[in-house]
């Protein structure tokens, strides 16, 4: 069942790289892995239930990622720099993740998908709520601002590079797009 649910989500982000979020349906999906209509059912009952799905596989592979930092027993500052190279790495391997957190139309309509959001931001705070304290228990961060504006201030500076990022994203997809025309 894992490797199945791993397929959804890499030919779901296919979809969503390919045309956005909205194109993300059930019988897109269904058609792309070839399910048979009278299976669609058995996976999703409507068409947000793909986004929680991803959104769920992004919490689990996010978690683990820092639960592999933290098992590597490095100091909190080379911790931290090795998280967001990791993060990093991760986004880039998975775009499509970051269209679904930027995809504004998402947060408005659907309190689901903007709990579990939540969610995944909550535990990003706490872990650097803990990573910095410790840096400052330790003298590494001798910073007088608090660790939650600290924490913050991560969290908004990586936001900041990952909307860029998906922004370079979509325009190298559009510049593709139009060239493809063009030919």
């Amino acid at each position: 069942m894992e490797s199945t649910k791993t397929a959804m989500v890499e030919a779901a982000g296919r979809i969503i790289l390919e045309s956005g979020v909205n194109a993300l349906t059930i019988e897109e999906l269904a058609f792309r892995m070839e399910i048979p209509h009278s299976e669609h059912s058995i996976y999703f009952e409507k068409d947000k239930d793909i986004l929680k799905m991803m959104l769920f596989s992004l919490d689990n592979e996010i978690r683990k990622l820092i639960h592999d930092v933290v098992s590597s027993t490095q100091l909190p500052e080379e911790e931290l720099s090795s998280l967001f190279r990791n993060l990093y790495k991760f986004f880039n391997k998975k775009p499509y993740y970051l269209s679904i957190i930027f995809a504004a139309e998402l947060m408005k309509n659907d309190s689901d998908i903007q709990d579990i959001l939540l969610k995944i931001k909550t535990a990003a705070e706490i872990y650097l709520f803990e990573v910095i304290n410790q840096g400052k228990k330790k003298k590494l961060f001798n910073n007088p601002t608090t660790t939650m504006s600290i924490v913050n201030k991560i969290l908004v500076s990586f936001r900041m590079l990952m909307n860029e990022q998906q922004i370079s994203i979509k325009l190298v997809r559009n510049f593709e797009i139009q060239r493809g025309i063009n030919e």
